[in-house]
């Protein structure tokens, strides 16, 4: 039976639609189906450009795999187009959101690109995450976040840059959700720029921007899976968030279906031992998404 609280807004990155995911869309679905999701929002990365000539945003696997921009987009209207079959299929036993998970790139268009996005396929919401850093993917490997710090000086001008390419995303975007917001933990937990004056002050700022705009933010469980001690974001964060009456959403950022809701049990244990006792998830009511509160206790 599904559980009211079991919902995740981030994740169902499969393989038909993510070149470092697998399985297929239906696989996930059943999974979590069977995992008792009540709500399970699918967020595929959009196309990182709509411009067929500008291929400066594509991650290594991409390359690899010899796709184009233009392959990308196609792939997404793919993605679209069977999200919104498997709705219809799945809604006797899961609610089912289509969302799209979005970048602050190119930085001088990213914001029409999504809203474009949102409208040409009538997605219910949108993920803003932020993986980018001057051109830079920093989460993909070691290497590329020591490109990505090295190219700011130094991990704390790097963790300002970042934070404040996530307050531009609620500036000008104002997503439903921010992702894993203190996602650079990932190669650098326990480094003392996490909790510096000029970091919280960094992230102080974009929560009361996100308080202002009804922000929610991601507690990313995948942080546990990938041997963070915490899930995405710091307990520190937790706090400040919840003082400011920034509220919480789930998210498993499943990329195949042994993790979809891996970890959300751990995930609800660390809200609450936080202070926080409700998510906030969105729900599709009269062919309309609105937000509701679901208490985790």
């Amino acid at each position: 039976m599904p559980e009211p609280w079991k919902i995740s807004l981030h994740g169902g990155h499969s393989g038909e639609f993510c070149e470092h995911g697998y399985q297929t869309l239906r696989q996930f679905l059943d999974v979590a189906v069977e995992y008792g999701y009540s709500t399970f929002g699918l967020s595929a990365h959009a196309p990182a450009s709509s411009h067929s000539t500008d291929q400066r945003f594509l991650y290594e696997d991409e390359i690899s795999a010899g796709l184009t921009t233009d392959e990308l987009s196609d792939r997404f209207s793919k993605y679209a187009t069977t999200s919104e079959e498997l709705t219809h299929q799945y809604i006797d036993r899961i609610e089912v959101l289509r969302g799209a998970e979005v970048e602050v790139v190119p930085e001088d268009r990213f914001a029409a690109q999504a809203k474009n996005l949102v409208n040409r396929y009538n997605l219910d919401y949108i993920v803003g995450s932020v993986h980018w850093v001057d051109d830079t993917p920093f989460d993909f490997n070691n290497n590329y976040f020591k490109i990505a710090v090295n190219g700011r000086g130094n991990l704390q001008q790097f963790l300002i840059r970042y934070y404040e390419l996530v307050a531009t995303m609620i500036e000008q975007l104002n997503p439903e959700v921010i992702g894993h917001l203190d996602l650079p933990r990932l190669f650098s937990e326990g480094s003392p720029e996490h909790e510096s004056q000029k970091t919280k002050q960094a992230i102080d700022s974009l929560l009361q921007l996100a308080a202002e705009n009804g922000t929610i933010l991601d507690l990313n469980v995948s942080a546990l899976r990938k041997g963070l001690l915490t899930p995405y974001c710091s307990p520190w964060i937790v706090k400040r968030a919840n003082e400011l009456g920034v509220p919480f959403c789930f998210g498993d950022d499943s990329h195949s279906i042994e993790e979809v809701g891996a970890f959300l049990d751990q995930g609800r244990d660390y809200l609450l031992a936080n202070g926080v006792e409700t998510i906030t998830t969105l729900t599709r009511r009269n062919k309309t998404i609105s937000k509701k509160i679901i208490p985790l206790v």
